[in-house]
C-alpha cells in the first residue's frame, strides 16, 4: 500500500500535532523521494513492524550509520504506509550542531526532535512513538572495517522511557553501514569547525552539499524485535541502575540480531 493511498488514515492518526514542528505536508511532499530510497535504492526489507503498538507511547532503540539517522526515516516511511495503523514517529537526536536554519527547520518538519530527557517525556505524554539511536556520534562515524560492531549505548537515552514506564523495542538495521562507508573521521577539523564530527566518505567532502550526503545503494534488512521486559522502579538510584542494565541488554539484543542477519547473508552467498 502506497503512502498516497493511506494518506487520509495517516493524517487521522497523526492529527494531534506535537510541539516540535513536524509537518505532514512536508512528509507528503517528500514521500516520492523516501519511497524511492526505501524501495529502489536501499531495497529495505522491514519485518516486525506489527509488534509496535497501534496507539500510545513506545520507544524504538536502534543502530545507525552516517550523520543523519536514515534508518529512522525509513521507519517513518514504513509506518506512514501501514494500512491498519499508520503512525508518526519522532526521531530524537542531536540537532544543535546544524547552523543552517533552513536545514534545521526541514529536519524538524520531518520529525527530528532535539534530544533532551524533557522532550522525550513530553512526546511519551502525548502518546507518541519515539526512535533513538544511542550509539551517538561514535556509532555514526565508526570506520568501515568496524561496521556492525556496536558502540556502547548511552544509557541516559533509555532513562526517560524507564521513568515513564514505556515499552522499549530493539531495532536492528543491516546494510546501513555499507551504504555510508566511513574512511576517516577528522576530529581535529571537526573541533575547529565546532561540529560533532567530520567524516570522510567517498562523497564527503569531495562533493558539494547536498551531494556530499549521498550514499551507496544496498539491500537493507530492518528488524523490530520483541519489547524488553523490565520492572518499574521508584527510587532515582534504582532507575539509574536499571537504565544502565537495560541499555546493555538492548545493545546485546541489537548486536545479536545483526550477527544473525550477517550469518544468513553469508549462507546465502
Amino acid at each position: 500500500m502506497s503512502f498516497s493511498e493511506s494518506y487520509k488514515s495517516y493524517i487521522k492518526a497523526a492529527r494531534k500535532a506535537t510541539q516540535f514542528g513536524s509537518n505532514l505536508k512536508t512528509m507528503a511532499q517528500l514521500e516520492p523521494f523516501l519511497g524511492w530510497l526505501f524501495k529502489h535504492w536501499w531495497h529495505v526489507d522491514m519485518q516486525g513492524i506489527e509488534r509496535l503498538p497501534h496507539e500510545g507511547p513506545a520507544l524504538i532503540i536502534g543502530n545507525t550509520a552516517g550523520i543523519i539517522p536514515w534508518p529512522g526515516l525509513m521507519l517513518a516511511y514504513a509506518l506512514m504506509c501501514q494500512k491498519t495503523f499508520p503512525r508518526r514517529v519522532n526521531i530524537l537526536c542531536e540537532l544543535g550542531w546544524i547552523e543552517d536554519e533552513r536545514i534545521h527547520h526541514l529536519a524538524r518538519e520531518l520529525g527530528f526532535v532535539p534530544w533532551s530527557a524533557d522532550n522525550a517525556k513530553k512526546l511519551f505524554a502525548q502518546g507518541e512513538l519515539v526512535a533513538v539511536f544511542p550509539e551517538g556520534i561514535q556509532g555514526a562515524v565508526k570506520p568501515f572495517a568496524e561496521r556492525y560492531r556496536l558502540r556502547e549505548f548511552d544509557w541516559t537515552r533509555i532513562l526517560p522511557a524507564l521513568e515513564e514506564n514505556v515499552k522499549i523495542f530493539p531495532m536492528a538495521t543491516l546494510g546501513c553501514d555499507e551504504s555510508f562507508p566511513i574512511i576517516a573521521n577528522l576530529e581535529g577539523l571537526a573541533r575547529v569547525l565546532e561540529i560533532p564530527a567530520f567524516p570522510v566518505t567517498p562523497f564527503m567532502p569531495l562533493l558539494p552539499f547536498p551531494f556530499n550526503m549521498a550514499s551507496l545503494p544496498g539491500h537493507w534488512k530492518m528488524r523490530i524485535q520483541r519489547p524488553l521486559e523490565y520492572q518499574k522502579v521508584e527510587t532515582r538510584n534504582e532507575r539509574y541502575e536499571t537504565a544502565l542494565s537495560l541499555s546493555k541488554e538492548l545493545e546485546g539484543e541489537v548486536q545479536a540480531e545483526l550477527n544473525r542477519l550477517l550469518r544468513m547473508r553469508i549462507k546465502a552467498l
